[in-house]
């Protein structure tokens, strides 16, 4: 089953805080031509079920409301009896708020506003949820332990080897303290089972992806950002083949992600940006140089710290042409910054093609 995108999980949590709410979803429905990004139902208190078309939609601000608007209209009168439309959005300003109230469309922001307005419910909250304070009873995920989980996500079969904690510390590049206290909080917050002996199993792997994604989007992709930048003057897809013949001749060595990575691999999108991971040693202005790039925060062109030996793992995986494209967990956490419809096609072929297969592995145990 595919991840749910980040934003839905967030907003989800902020709904099923409230008394009695009961909440599932399904991911990227079809709805008439358009391919919505999730089918969520809701359990009222009083027992009823409410169905909702969610559509996910980023930066909405005063100058993009009407077109956001208009689009729910549009939504809205293709709808079939029974449905509604959700809107999911990162942070929206009280101003949004209040036109979005006004025109009827229902919401949840990653900040904990919720608008829901049926004849079996009513919920507004304008202000932000409590958060809860984190405890020792609530272990914090933090990015050393997201580098764990993401080499549990790269081979799942990893957990069932005598030698597990100095593999993983390995891959990870983390010691093997830090991977036997971030094993320890994954099984705490419910990703992990323990087994005879001390080992673990993972459950459900969709559950674990979507928990590291969320942390990659929120902490390690922060960690890892080196800079943005623009070509100079050179055309974008000349660029792109520069780029690939620099792969080329430092595969094993400099990686590439993001939509120009998705593409070599899926055959399917045509980018307009790319993620360039190099080493921790390296110095990303030797690559700036080649490329003749200029820094803007803007930019389609990005670079990154890689972590850990990810990119190993990939490359034995794959044939010698394709040793530069970093791991497909990667790009799919790169993809699900960006909401399109390309993007989300792109992100669902690579799923299926590249990280299913994976899930699959802890599902014959």
């Amino acid at each position: 089953m595919q991840p749910k995108h980040p934003w839905l999980l967030k907003c989800l949590l902020f709904l099923e805080k409230l008394p009695q709410i009961e909440t599932t979803t399904t991911v990227e429905p079809f709805l008439g031509d358009t391919l919505a990004d999730g089918l969520l139902t809701i359990y009222t208190p009083s027992h009823n079920v409410l169905k909702y078309i969610v559509e996910i939609k980023s930066s909405i601000h005063l100058e993009n409301l009407d077109s956001v608007i208009e689009y729910f209209n549009h939504l809205r009168r293709n709808l079939k009896d029974g449905q509604r439309t959700m809107l999911i959005t990162d942070k929206i300003s009280d101003r949004v708020v209040t036109d979005l109230i006004k025109n009827n469309i229902e919401f949840i922001d990653t900040t904990g506003k919720i608008f829901i307005n049926n004849s079996s419910v009513y919920i507004l909250i304008k202000n932000n949820l409590p958060q809860k304070k984190e405890s020792a009873s609530f272990p914090r995920v933090t990015t050393s332990t997201l580098k764990v989980a993401f080499s549990l996500l790269q081979n799942p079969n990893i957990l069932k080897d005598e030698t597990n904690i100095q593999k993983i510390a390995f891959i990870a590049c983390v010691d093997a303290k830090t991977v036997k206290r971030s094993l320890d909080i994954l099984y705490k917050l419910d990703y992990l089972q323990r087994q005879q002996g001390g080992k673990y199993r993972l459950p459900n792997y969709t559950k674990l992806l979507e928990r590291w994604e969320i942390g990659y989007m929120e902490d390690l992709r922060t960690e890892l950002l080196i800079d943005t930048f623009n070509p100079t003057s050179i055309d974008l897809s000349i660029i792109f083949d520069k780029i690939i013949d620099i792969g080329l001749s430092y595969a094993g060595k400099w990686f590439i992600g993001g939509e120009l990575g998705a593409a070599i691999l899926t055959n399917y999108l045509q980018p307009t940006s790319v993620v360039i991971y190099i080493p921790t040693s390296e110095n990303h202005r030797i690559l700036t140089t080649q490329l003749r790039l200029k820094q803007d925060v803007k930019g389609c062109i990005i670079i990154c710290r890689q972590f850990g030996k990810i990119n190993d793992y990939y490359r034995r995986l794959r044939h010698n042409s394709e040793a530069f494209v970093i791991d497909p967990l990667l790009i799919h956490a790169e993809l699900s910054l960006y909401l399109d419809d390309r993007l989300k096609e792109t992100a669902k072929r690579l799923y299926e093609t590249y990280i299913a297969q994976r899930e699959a592995t802890t599902k014959r145990e």
